[in-house]
């Protein structure tokens, strides 16, 4: 199986712009991210603070190992949390989250292959960061990262979350409806092309 990110690479530490900074998400970061995750509704009131920091040290221990990776979405000051994204290789993830060992043999995914997700809070969607986020993502995978393709993964995305991968005018090639929830994958960008 073909490791999800060159051991012998150093994962891009982070991407600025405008007055935005994505660094890994650290242990240290748990009071301004539990409070993001609250606002967003990511997280409902009473979620315990300890369990959030739970899941940010098994982030960090799975980013430090080369696993999958997660970001904090903060200003450049670090005062703000404005959400997080996740790096993830898509056809493992897939098959785990579906039960399902053949779910994309049509998909022709390797896998490693990354998709990324990413929530940011109101806030955030206030001031046009998702948009813009997506674009410098995009740009910073291109630039920074070691993969030939990219994806985006919709988990029960919001119809404004739609509209604005659509405007970036991503590629959608994979739907799952369950029920009321919807999953989507969007191919950002393939170098072969």
């Amino acid at each position: 199986m073909i490791a999800f990110f060159p051991k012998d690479k150093e994962v891009p530490r982070e991407l600025t712009f405008d007055k935005i900074k994505i660094r890994q998400l650290l242990s240290t970061d748990n009071d301004l991210d539990y409070q993001a995750a609250i606002d967003s509704g990511f997280r409902s009131e009473g979620f315990p603070k300890e369990v959030n920091l739970e899941q940010i040290a098994k982030h960090e221990m799975d980013h430090n190992n080369k696993i999958e990776f997660a970001f904090t979405i903060l200003d450049k000051d670090e005062t703000v949390c404005y959400g997080c994204l996740f790096v993830k290789p898509i056809s493992p993830f897939l098959k785990f989250a579906f039960f399902n060992e053949r779910m994309c043999d049509h998909l022709e995914l390797k896998d490693n292959d990354p998709a990324i997700s990413f929530w940011i809070t109101p806030s955030g969607w206030q001031q046009g960061l998702f948009s813009k986020i997506l674009r410098e993502l995009i740009k910073w995978f291109k630039k920074e990262w070691p993969y030939e393709k990219l994806y985006y993964l919709g988990m029960r995305p919001s119809k404004e979350e739609i509209q604005e991968i659509e405007q970036v005018y991503l590629q959608e090639i994979f739907l799952l409806k369950l029920e009321e929830e919807q999953y989507i994958l969007w191919q950002l960008f393939d170098l072969e092309e």
